[in-house]
Order: C-alpha cells, then structure tokens, then sequence
C-alpha cells in the first residue's frame, strides 16, 4: 500500500527503510539532530504506515467491550482508552488504542497487529450491526512528538491542550470506583483542513497524533515543520522507544508473550469483568502478584571499541555463567551516547539480584530506573 507522503518524503533525499509489509522513514541523514528535537523540542514522524480502523455500528460498543482489556463502556465521544486484544489464554494479539467518536470508535494499532486486528473484528460484521473500515485508504497519520507540541499545537488550532481532560472515573464491577487514564481528542482547523487532533504521549513524551486525509497530508506536514518541527525518522522513535524501555509488538512481544510478561499492565483492567484472555491476566495479577517466568528488562550492552557489530540482533542469548538466561529483543545504538541500549527477556528469577551477564562476549547489564 502507498501512502501519502510517500512521493513527497523521495524528494526530501529520506533514507527509507522496509518495516513489515511497509516502506518507511528511516531518517533523514541526521539522526542525532532528530532525536534531540523528539526528546528536547519537537519533532514530527510520518506514522502512516501503522493500522488505523473505524469501527461502527450500534453494537460496535458490546463488541470491543468483550473483546479489548479495557473499559470501554464508560468512554464519551473526545476521550480514548490503551487496551489490548489478548487470545483466551492471555497472550498478545494487539496492542491498540480506541478513541470515541460520536458514532464510532477509531482504533489505531502497530503495523505489525493491522492484520490480526483485521482477522480478529471483520468475521464479527456477520454476528450483528459491526462494521470495520479501514482508514489507511483514506487517512494520513502523523505523529507531533516532544515537550514544545503542545505549544506547537496552540500556536496553528488555537487549541490549549493543557486543559484537555486525561483522566476519567469508571465503576469497578462488585462496587466502587477508579481513575482510568483516558487521551484526549478533538476535531481542529490546521489551516484549511479539519484533523483529528488526539493528545497521546508517546514513550513518555508529551505528543499529539494527528490524523488528516490524504489530499492535505503535504500541506500539513509542511506546516508543521514551518512552525519549528523538525522531520524525524523512525530511527531516532526507536531510540526513544528503547532508551524508555518501551516494547513495541512484533519485536518485543506477540502471540507467544503473556501480556505481564511485556509491561502492558497500564492497558489492562483487573476490574471491569470479563472479556477474552481475562481470566488468565486476572489470575497473573491477583495469584501471582504479576510474577511471571520472564519480564522484559531494558539493557546496556557495554561496547567500548564502538564497532558496528555490537549491536545484536533479535534472539541473540543473554548468558550468565555459559547457560541462557534471556534474549535481546530490540537493541540500537545511541545517536548521543554511543551506548549500545537494547531490550531483551530475562528469567524473572535473577533480576532480584542479577549475576554477570554477556551477550555476544560484551558486559551486559540491567538499566536502573527503567522498566518495561
């Protein structure tokens, strides 16, 4: 599938890369200065490639409300939830987020989970009024990343998206009530074009998404970058996303990884009541206080000699002691710091008080104060 910006980025001399099924930004020859525009000013990424679907129909809220491990009932037309699709036995379908409409819910997922959201929700259109449409056909999809896009965002809608609403209280099944951490969204002017305008921090940064058609996707690009963003690749996203122990699906977790396993507890409620996969998360939580055989650690891999080949790849061992005690699972070097950072599996039962490890025949250790 082409996507909008696709021509445009060419033009630009963007360095591409394959991500899937996609062809992407990888960077723009500059990866240091895009990485400190993400974590220090403002940066904008085309995200594009990721799935994108509205749902509709009158039964589009019991659907997802037995499907996703969140609430969804209680949401109102300008908030939005981060849930997941898990299989009956808690592993990771899909991560996701759902931002209520008027009329229906727009969900946004990882390129990698387009396709399992596609298999999981379009068999669902012949049990009743469910409808799935797919939004990459139609909409552009660009990521405002940093702690000046909120000011970015006021100075081109007018908005102040420091008044949004981000919180919201739902009821607990068997009583009682509890705070859900909900994204703001609203429809806004950027010039001509009305966009979707959600405010969805990403990897622990402020950022805004913002979603125009197609036709103005340019033309708001263009804007963007003419008010002080600086184009950014997803390279410089990937250091972010490792640096802040972020897993991402299809790298760092799948179909095979029990959802705690993976850090996703902040998309996961213990108390709405049932849905897919529920009962085995509920009893990783409430049984086992959240313990499982692995967690996904963040890492520093020392590499004094800088050569290129120490940054390892997916599935490469983490050893202690000769025996395999994990597995990288994302790693990339730091534009800045020229540490090797990575994100890998480690056997819950040595994080406590971990032994030496290596990977590759380099030092490894566990980053302090980060956590998957």
């Amino acid at each position: 599938m082409a996507y909008p910006l696709d021509a445009y980025q060419v033009t630009t001399g963007a360095v591409m890369r394959n991500e899937g099924t996609a062809s992407v930004v990888a960077c723009y020859g500059r990866r240091e200065t895009e990485y400190q525009a993400l974590v220090q000013q403002a940066g904008v990424v085309d995200l594009s490639a990721h799935g994108r679907f509205a749902v509709g129909g009158k039964d589009r809220v019991a659907f997802l409300n037995g499907w996703v491990s969140q609430h969804v009932k209680p949401l109102t037309p300008g908030t939005g939830v981060a849930a997941l699709f898990l299989t009956a036995q808690g592993r990771v379908i899909a991560d996701v987020t759902l931002d209520c409409l008027t009329d229906e819910f727009w969900l946004t997922t990882d390129l990698a989970a387009a396709a399992a959201i596609q298999k999981k929700l379009a068999p669902l259109a012949r049990a009743g009024d469910f409808r799935l449409a797919d939004l990459r056909e139609a909409y552009a999809w660009l990521g405002l990343i940093g702690p000046a896009s909120p000011q970015l965002i006021e100075q081109l809608t007018g908005a102040t998206p420091t008044t949004w609403r981000t919180t919201m209280t739902v009821e607990k099944v068997g009583g009682g009530t509890e705070s859900l951490a909900i994204f703001a969204h609203e429809r806004l002017c950027l010039g001509d074009t009305v966009a979707l305008v959600v405010q969805r921090p990403r990897y622990g940064l402020p950022a805004f998404e913002i979603f125009v058609p197609h036709e103005a996707a340019v033309a708001t690009w263009l804007r963007l970058t003419q008010a002080g963003a600086t184009p950014a690749g997803w390279d410089a996203l990937d250091v972010c996303r490792i640096e802040r122990g972020v897993g991402r699906f299809g790298q760092d977790f799948d179909e095979t990884t029990l959802a705690p396993e993976a850090g996703l507890g902040h998309a996961i409620s213990y108390t709405k009541g049932c849905y897919v996969g529920q009962e085995t998360v509920a009893k990783i939580h409430w049984r086992g206080h959240d313990q499982t055989a692995r967690r996904l650690t963040a890492l520093v891999i020392e590499d004094n000699a800088g050569e290129s080949d120490a940054v390892p790849t997916k599935g490469t061992p983490i050893l202690a002691d000769g025996r395999e005690v994990g597995q990288i699972t994302s790693a990339i070097r730091h534009p800045i710091t020229n540490e090797v950072l990575a994100l890998g599996y480690v056997r819950s039962s040595i994080l406590a008080n971990p032994p030496a490890m290596t990977v590759n025949g380099r030092a490894v250790r566990i980053r302090e104060g980060v956590s998957a």
